[in-house]
């Protein structure tokens, strides 16, 4: 036993010095906020935690293996919404789910969302959106469904409205600032410490998306659509579009660097 723990505290004390963190908040993460990792791992997601500026100690950030055993980092929306505030171009946040009674239309490709509504009875909740705005560039809008996403467990039961708006506002924070390599905790289930992709629906490829598609820039931003939306990934028009807006994409760079 003594030997044992002896390997432990040499190898918190090595991490420690590669991280930044003490060997105290060392044995601390790897027991409580990043189950199931090896040394190297817990080295890396340290280093990432240092990196992006996020506190794991007050759940910021995280880490999960997935069924694959890959190191998965995960952020909420706080997370996501810390290190937007902390860019100098960060102007706002706006977000509201939406009912079945509300006067709602969404123009994607513009960044404009028209939506009112009354506190009188507004029927059961259809999805979210939010709006992110920069000082330097155009509004970010996102648009998610509720039934996408509903666990209908636990927060997601007694408090529907805040949690498919914090749904919108990880997608809309994550694309607007391309905040990329930390995974949205909405996307996956977790079960015996080991985060499993949410199952969604199979849904057409739409205008809706093409609309949204049509304001993406940056293969990033294209990168991040295309994980963000796993129940397109076997429609076929959806990858023939994805594929032309790729081509495109790596055109303009292959330019740029000429």
């Amino acid at each position: 036993m003594e030997n044992k723990t002896e390997i432990v505290k040499i190898n918190a004390d090595k991490i420690s010095k590669v991280s930044g963190f003490s060997p105290e908040e060392v044995a601390i993460v790897k027991a409580n906020i990043a189950k199931g990792v090896n040394d190297s791992e817990l080295a890396y997601f340290l280093n990432v935690c240092k990196t992006v500026g996020l506190n794991p100690f007050v759940k910021e950030i995280w880490a999960y293996k997935d069924n694959r055993d890959n190191l998965l980092v995960f952020a909420g929306r706080d997370g996501f919404l810390t290190k937007a505030q902390r860019s100098p171009t960060y102007n706002g946040l706006r977000s509201s789910e939406v009912r079945e009674k509300d006067q709602y239309q969404a123009d994607i490709p513009n960044g404009v969302i028209k939506h009112t509504f009354t506190f009188k009875d507004r029927g059961a909740i259809l999805g979210a959106y939010a709006i992110v705005f920069r000082k330097d560039g155009e509004p970010t809008v996102e648009t998610v469904e509720f039934e996408r996403y509903n666990r209908g467990f636990g927060a997601w039961k007694t408090h529907p409205e805040a949690m498919i708006k914090k749904v919108a506002e990880t997608n809309a924070l994550k694309k607007a600032f391309g905040i990329s390599g930390i995974q949205s905790e909405y996307d996956y289930n977790v079960k015996d410490n080991i985060a499993i992709p949410a199952k969604r629906e199979a849904v057409e490829f739409s205008e809706k998306h093409k609309g949204e598609m049509a304001i993406i820039v940056t293969m990033d931003e294209l990168e991040m659509y295309y994980e963000s939306h796993p129940e397109l990934i076997n429609d076929q028009n959806f990858i023939n579009h994805f594929k032309k807006l790729h081509d495109e994409l790596s055109g303009i760079n292959q330019e740029n660097k000429e």
